[in-house]
């Protein structure tokens, strides 16, 4: 609630009128929105669907993202083998309703945190890199909290006070980029990109029994 003369804060914006129910929401970015955004995005929702069915809702955008643009044949040929279907997929571009309507941020790369955080300040405690974000939360546990919502919630609070650089060099938050050849790099974005995606989906599952009895 605010008082009169006051900037409403960022929680009162992302939840007056929004029609959210109680599905925590997750966005991903990349630059182009067209490789590991939605790559990522299509396995995080696969995985809370199969922990915590309709508790997830996963979106994706692109800081340099061209709005309307369909994934590659490469992209759709992996997505599908990952048994995610990316034939009606369009690209969008990062609009700072995005990150609003988000409750967790998760970049590719650590400029594209930053972008997100240039885009909306307000979203600094809450945006992370996917890399990042895992290797943060993997020691972490709830305090208790009864809904997956909860519990994020917490967890992203915890991780925000738990940020520290990675011990092998900071380029080991950032997955890597595909676009330039596709056939030289994807395997290596994929070895970066499951360990985390899994790892975030993994918390869910050891944290949120009570949900899936």
């Amino acid at each position: 609630m605010t008082t009169k003369g006051e900037p409403p804060s960022e929680s009162f914006i992302r939840s007056a009128g929004d029609g959210r129910g109680d599905e925590y929401r997750i966005l991903v970015v990349c630059t182009g929105n067209l490789f590991r955004s939605p790559l990522a995005a299509g396995l995080l929702q696969q995985g809370f669907d199969e922990v915590a069915p309709g508790r997830f809702i996963l979106d994706s955008a692109g800081t340099a993202g061209v709005s309307g643009a369909g994934a590659t044949n490469d992209v759709r040929s992996l997505a599908r083998d990952w048994g995610i279907d990316l034939s009606e997929f369009r690209a969008k571009r990062l609009q700072s309703s995005d990150i609003v309507n988000a409750d967790l941020v998760i970049g590719m790369e650590r400029w594209h945190r930053s972008q997100v955080v240039t885009l909306d300040p307000r979203a600094l405690r809450r945006t992370f890199t996917l890399r990042e974000f895992a290797r943060i939360i993997h020691p972490l546990s709830p305090t208790g909290e009864s809904s997956s919502r909860q519990r994020w919630e917490n967890l992203v609070s915890l991780a925000q006070r738990s940020r520290m650089p990675p011990s092998d060099g900071p380029e080991f938050d950032d997955v890597v980029d595909p676009h330039e050849d596709w056939d030289a790099i994807s395997q290596l974005m994929i070895d970066q990109m499951l360990p985390s995606v899994y790892e975030m989906v993994d918390w869910e599952y050891q944290h949120g029994p009570l949900e899936r009895a």
